[in-house]
């Protein structure tokens, strides 16, 4: 798979979750957390990322964006997020610090919408939890640095009734 810099609506995306989260919730697991979440979220509704990429980066604390260091390197470059470094009992945390607001007029109001409802989920746990709850099924199948593809995550997983499979059983006998 070949890849390209980054949509400008990754950079996009990481900074409107950098300005809409207090920075103690939000380090650099955590975004990343947040924008696969949304993609994911915004997918399986839309079949379209927010982020405009189409996979993530396998890692060992979950799925990153692609080029998203370059993207929080332009941020920080443009005035438009501070990065400081914060002691936690894990380690360093990455913490940021919007210090321009971003424009939320390139986002639908389905992107805002599964943006929030994303950085609700991810927020709302440790950064080792919300790394811990995207490794699952489709992460386990993937090394780390390969892409993960994200219409793959998209998928549900749920329990068949009797009725759905007479009705498969039906409609494959016709």
């Amino acid at each position: 798979m070949t890849l390209f810099p980054a949509d400008p609506r990754t950079k996009n995306i990481a900074h409107y979750v950098i300005s809409h989260t207090r920075p103690p919730e939000l380090g650099a697991t955590k975004l990343n957390k947040v924008l696969w979440r949304a993609d994911i979220i915004h997918y399986r509704r839309y079949g379209k990322t927010i982020t405009g990429q189409s996979s993530y980066i396998r890692m060992p604390q979950g799925p990153v964006p692609n080029f998203i260091n370059q993207v929080l390197d332009e941020l920080k470059a443009e005035g438009s997020i501070v990065e400081r470094p914060v002691d936690t009992r894990a380690g360093v945390r990455r913490e940021f610090v919007w210090l321009k607001k971003p424009s939320a007029s390139v986002f639908t109001s389905s992107e805002i919408e599964a943006i929030h409802e994303a950085i609700s989920i991810v927020c709302a746990g440790s950064a080792t939890e919300a790394s811990n709850n995207t490794h699952d099924a489709l992460w386990l199948e993937f090394a780390d640095g390969q892409q993960m593809p994200i219409r793959a995550a998209a998928i549900t997983v749920g329990n068949l009734d009797p009725e759905d499979i007479q009705w498969a059983l039906e409609a494959s006998a016709t």
